[in-house]
């Protein structure tokens, strides 16, 4: 297996795997509390077909909790619990990642084919490169603020259902095989967002808390808005995003 090749590398690492857990019992997430989390989200018509077609055909294995058309998100890094940090230093970590991202250019992601973890059934993501280079500056900004390293490896990925008991792999993973063949979408990717992250049920949610544009040449400026919340400037347009890729393949999924 070779990280060099994370498509392959994902489903190997998914199909080795004897049982899959419950991925809603993870450490600190005690009832009514809340995250903030640096995302990157998706309003793109042909993943959300993806997913919903995936989705479809594995509604029959009650162990596994879809991921709703618009909770659909990519972690970058996870900042800290909402009550172990400051405000002030929130939106003071936001504008410092807004000035390193003014350098980043946006990109774009081709989402797919389907794997999994061992807590989920998820796409593996590729190209790699923009998203460790986004990860690298939030790791820099958030240790050069006093914050603790993440130690656990960053693999990309788009979840779109999560398992919700210990149960055997074998018959999730015999299902998604059945979906590997499905074509990967092309995604835009135009900007980094940092959300507050909550659970409702067993599903997550968020309220937006910043987006920072990728531009590629300095233009976005940071400007508070108080009460943790904060927009950017922008002082040219930025390049148009291009539009959502059909799926013909999946209008006709069960």
């Amino acid at each position: 297996m070779s990280e060099n090749d994370p498509v392959h590398d994902d489903w190997e690492r998914f199909r080795a795997l004897a049982t899959m857990n419950n991925h809603w019992d993870r450490p600190g997430w005690t009832p009514g509390r809340s995250s903030y989390h640096w995302f990157l989200t998706f309003d793109n018509a042909a993943l959300r077909d993806l997913a919903t077609a995936c989705q479809r055909r594995l509604r029959a294995l009650d162990c596994l909790d879809p991921v709703p058309a618009d909770g659909l998100h990519l972690t970058v890094r996870r900042l800290a619990f909402t009550d172990e940090i400051e405000t002030a230093d929130v939106d003071t970590l936001a504008a410092r990642v807004s000035t390193r991202c003014r350098a980043l250019p946006a990109f774009s992601l081709r989402v797919g084919p389907l794997a999994g973890s061992s807590g989920a059934v998820r796409f593996t993501v590729t190209p790699w490169e923009p998203l460790l280079e986004l990860r690298d500056v939030l790791d820099d900004v958030t240790t050069a603020h006093g914050l603790p390293a993440i130690d656990r490896r960053f693999r990309p990925h788009v979840g779109i259902a999560y398992c919700n008991r210990t149960v055997a792999a074998e018959p999730i993973i015999r299902r998604v095989a059945e979906l590997r063949d499905l074509p990967p979408v092309e995604i835009p990717v135009v900007d980094l967002r940092l959300v507050r992250l909550y659970r409702n049920g067993r599903t997550y949610r968020w309220d937006p808390v910043s987006v920072v544009p990728l531009l590629g040449d300095g233009r976005a400026e940071p400007v508070a808005q108080g009460a943790g919340r904060w927009s950017t400037s922008v002082r040219a347009p930025v390049k148009s995003t291009p539009p959502d890729i059909g799926h013909p393949c999946l209008r006709a999924a069960p």
